[in-house]
This record gives C-alpha cells, structure tokens and sequence, in this order.
C-alpha cells in the first residue's frame, strides 16, 4: 500500500512539473578564459516552507524530458541570471608581471532553495529565503 501511494506522488509530480530544488554556482576565469566551473541543481529532500523572495520567468525549450531536473540541467545557463541577485559574490584578482597581466575573476553563487513549476515553454522559478 505504502509503495503504491509513493509511486502516485512521484507520477503526480512529474505530471505537474513542479518541485523544490537546491542550486549553487562558481566558476572562476583568467585571461578571460573560463579555468573553472562548478553547477549544482539537486532535487530538496526534505520539504521547505519559507518566505519568497524573488520571481524569475525563463523561456526554456518544448522538448520533453523524463524527469524536471534533466530540464533544468538542459535549460541551466538560461535559469542562471536569476539567481544573480540572490546571494552572489564576485571576486577580481590582477597581478602583473614584466610583459604580463593576470585578473582572476571568481563568481560564486550560494547554495539557494527555489521552486520551479514548468507551464507551456516558461519556467517559473521562485526563489526562497
């Protein structure tokens, strides 16, 4: 009986194709060239009731996934300029040589709770505090 009801929710949600999820971002580039890049978008375990703050309305593509995170890992630099003003830092580092000069840039995104909820070819993410 248990098993049955767990199968139902997890059809029901990706029927509706909306969730609670974690997402974080870093990359750090020189010399204009991307050196490193860490993206996380994972599914929230537990549920999170909190208060909201910001909305975000992204065309995403029709294709159809089999699941929402595959979409938004699909869809993941399309959704990124949401989360800019959310909890990022950006830190620049020049150092210079004799004929040489080295700015590092480090971009971090904390890790954020936000919901997504997909209708038609938009997702709507709402960002959670």
């Amino acid at each position: 009986m248990e098993r049955n009801l767990l199968l139902l929710v997890l059809l029901l949600s990706n029927l509706i194709s909306s969730g609670t999820f974690w997402f974080s971002y870093r990359s750090v580039t020189s010399k204009k060239a991307l050196i490193y890049e860490q993206k996380n978008i994972a599914p929230l375990v537990v549920s999170y009731v909190g208060k909201i703050a910001s909305t975000c309305k992204v065309k995403v593509s029709k294709e159809r996934y089999n699941s929402i995170l595959t979409r938004l890992n699909k869809n993941f630099f399309k959704i990124l300029p949401c989360f800019y003003g959310v909890g990022s830092q950006i830190t620049s580092q020049s150092t210079s040589a004799l004929k040489d000069v080295d700015d590092v840039v480090e971009l971090i995104i904390v890790p954020t709770r936000f919901i997504v909820d997909f209708k038609d070819d938009f997702a709507n993410i709402t960002i959670l505090k």
